[in-house]
């Protein structure tokens, strides 16, 4: 073969030339084309494409609504009235009447301490106001008869009045000896024990009324002219996921909190079958007012794409990217402000891969969008 020829005479010759070395590397890169083509071009002709799979997905059509803007806010349900009790005589505690979960009334003893020691003071003063009162009678009559000097008489009113003070004074005491309820609740707790000695200030119980119940909320300060005090409010609560409650806005803060410019507003409700507890969590449902020409879709048809929203919609057969803007976001459901027409067909299902421009294939119609 002259390749063979080639070869062998560049082999014989020790001393390459220029000429040679060009040729070599000729019949390589020629060697190297050839084989290129064979591959690509089998018998001459170009393989065949492969054809793109439709993807498979389930859309909404789009129709342009007026819907209520509607937010769900947190919120914390609390104790219409939370007493922290505490003790306000040192001394032994030597009876407790009640206990955590029992029912008590306004007024009612929930413990007693030693007033041993101020009942003994008591019935001396008692003797001291007595004889004080006696004492300034006789020297009132003589004061009238011009028999006192008006020095002496002023002395025995003042030890009349001291006395009586004192007296008074001793009553008070043996009453701060035992600690009573100021309403009519439940006690929630009990952080002493019979015979143990306390200080003044100690906390010994709480009682917690819930008879009605306040559910705190934060407003945006964007949305507070949407709410006034006797507005109705709905809201849910975890534990009952089906059972919708309702109360009244009884206050609206006038200054907004400083950590996040939010408005504190308070709801009350009435809990006379003591379902809703204190510590639980509320979803409250805030009517902000009336949005124009939105449309709600499903949190699953809306994609982030690089801090944007998009959504693909089907149209001739193919995927079609989208950019929209969420107005609001509502538990499940986006409310899409911007970016949609009347009558798209917005892909809700099997949109997570796809790309724009990617064929599709509608598997079933669903309801219009905003029909819920």
């Amino acid at each position: 073969m002259p390749w063979a020829s080639c070869l062998r005479s560049m082999k014989m010759n020790r001393k390459p030339t220029s000429f040679k070395l060009a040729l070599y590397g000729s019949l390589v890169i020629i060697l190297l084309l050839i084989a290129l083509m064979a591959v690509t071009k089998p018998n001459g002709k170009e393989l065949p494409k492969a054809t793109e799979a439709a993807v498979v997905v389930s859309t909404l059509r789009v129709h342009l609504t007026n819907t209520t803007d509607v937010i769900y806010l947190p919120a914390l349900i609390e104790a219409h009235i939370d007493a922290m009790l505490s003790a306000e005589k040192a001394g032994r505690i030597v009876e407790l009447m009640v206990d955590r979960g029992d029912h008590v009334e306004e007024g009612r003893q929930l413990l007693q301490i030693d007033d041993r020691i101020w009942q003994a003071n008591l019935k001396k003063a008692e003797i001291a106001a007595r004889d004080a009162e006696k004492n300034f009678e006789r020297f009132k009559a003589l004061q009238e008869a011009g028999a006192v000097a008006a020095s002496e008489y002023d002395r025995i009113e003042k030890d009349s009045v001291t006395a009586a003070s004192l007296l008074e004074e001793s009553k008070i005491n043996i009453e701060q000896c035992r600690v009573a309820s100021p309403i009519t609740g439940t006690v929630n707790d009990r952080f002493v024990e019979t015979g143990e000695y306390v200080q003044p200030g100690a906390p010994v119980f709480q009682v917690v009324d819930t008879a009605t119940v306040k559910v705190t909320i934060q407003i945006p300060e964007k949305d507070i002219f949407a709410v006034h005090p006797g507005d109705r409010m709905a809201f849910t609560v975890q534990p009952l996921p089906d059972r919708t409650f309702v109360g009244e806005v009884a206050f609206v803060a006038t200054q907004a909190d400083g950590r996040n410019n939010a408005f504190r507003t308070g709801i009350t409700v009435d809990n006379t079958d003591d379902t809703l507890r204190p510590g639980m969590i509320a979803q409250v449902e805030f009517k902000r007012g009336d949005n124009q020409n939105m449309v709600s879709l499903p949190m699953s048809a809306v994609l982030p794409s690089n801090g944007d929203h998009i959504v693909y919609l089907a149209k001739d057969g193919q995927a079609v990217r989208r950019k929209v803007q969420i107005e609001t976001i509502t538990r499940k459901r986006a409310l899409i402000s911007k970016g949609l027409e009347e009558g798209d067909q917005v892909i809700i299902e099997g949109n997570r891969t796809l790309s724009d421009g990617q064929r599709v294939e509608i598997l079933k119609p669903r309801m219009d969008a905003n029909r819920r």
